[in-house]
């Protein structure tokens, strides 16, 4: 209630909040997997889901990786079958949508030759985590919703795949939404930062401002509570 913010193409907008504040109700409600009660998202300043922009052409340009890497992956489908799924419900053949996955698998530095054919339960997280940015990047979307994606991950694994995000971003041109509880890890990758507290954002600044000069209550306190080695 009271989520009213806009992504501007290129950056990386951080999303902050406890548990429960609804960052990822939000991420849901951007790729329409719920409905919103009241409001509207605009892509592009069109309406998603309108005759303009219908939920296919929207799905093929946003994409997203989900918290939990093992329950987003069909344990039945070897992971380049995962990557490939996406490009071949959208139209593009059989062998061009496999060369793809094994394309965007070298990419994040899952070899082909050796982890194609493998499936999910026979991956760490890291590497599962590894084929969901594989399988967001399939169609070659302009804005990736990054749900917790590097929560899960101890902290070596963690500092691996941000910096292949940020390897991606360059390279693909893309812009992310990045939702995490980690602020030490938004404030590495962030270009802005929106602050959650019960459902709404409270604060909206640039990362650097945010946390010299924290101006709303909750930031001062989610800021007070990062762990200070």
């Amino acid at each position: 209630d009271g989520v009213d913010c806009d992504v501007r193409k290129g950056e990386t907008l951080g999303v902050v909040g406890e548990s429960g504040c609804g960052k990822s109700t939000t991420a849901r409600l951007l790729m329409s997997l719920i409905e919103p009660g009241a409001g509207e998202v605009l892509f592009d300043g069109r309406t998603v889901g309108s005759r303009e922009l219908p939920l296919r052409d929207y799905r093929r340009q946003v994409q997203m990786v989900f918290q939990d890497s093992y329950s987003s992956l069909n344990p039945r489908l070897p992971i380049e079958a995962s990557v490939a799924f996406g490009p071949r419900v959208h139209g593009l053949g059989a062998a061009a949508a496999n060369a793809r996955a094994r394309e965007l698998l070298a990419r994040v530095g899952l070899e082909p030759g050796r982890f194609a054919a493998r499936y999910p339960h026979e991956l760490s997280g890291g590497q599962r985590q590894r084929v969901n940015i594989a399988r967001a990047l399939a169609l070659e979307p302009r804005l990736v919703i990054l749900d917790e994606a590097v929560s899960a991950l101890d902290k070596s694994v963690e500092a691996q795949v941000l910096n292949l995000l940020l390897d991606l971003k360059q390279e693909f041109g893309l812009t992310y939404l990045f939702i995490a509880h980690d602020l030490s890890v938004v404030e590495h990758i962030s270009d802005r930062v929106a602050v959650m507290y019960v459902g709404s954002i409270v604060e909206l600044a640039p990362s650097d401002a945010l946390y010299l000069n924290p101006l709303h209550p909750y930031t001062e306190a989610l800021l007070s509570a990062v762990p200070k080695p």
